[in-house]
């Protein structure tokens, strides 16, 4: 994972965390999948084999997909001021560019 990928992925969550629309944490992800306002789903690249089962659990009842992100929960606590694997936003212009750049990381790793 070069910076390259890292750095427009952790901008854009920060950048969410100032306009309101990020959040953060297992529970409060969860809480926010059941009233609807999640519009994109994603997880660090540290998150636990049993966390990341959990998350994809509960995202499918929601008919939702967590995607990777190219960071590590460290990185997202010096971004957002907290630590967290799990991760969501509630606007769908910001959950679509990081749609984008997990996809693109995705497609980066396949092809080495």
């Amino acid at each position: 994972m070069s910076n390259a990928v890292q750095q427009p992925e952790i901008s854009t969550l920060s950048l969410a965390r100032r306009a309101g629309k990020l959040i953060l944490g297992f529970d409060k992800v969860a809480e926010a999948m059941r009233s609807g306002e999640v519009r994109g789903v994603f997880y660090s690249t540290d998150l636990s084999e049993k966390s990341r089962k959990e998350l994809c659990f509960t995202a499918q009842k929601h008919q939702m997909e967590p995607l990777p992100l190219a960071v590590t929960m460290e990185q997202v606590e010096h971004a957002c001021g907290k630590r967290s694997g799990v991760i969501a936003l509630s606007d769908q212009g910001f959950a679509k560019k990081l749609c984008e750049l997990s996809r693109a990381a995705q497609l980066q790793e396949q092809s080495r």
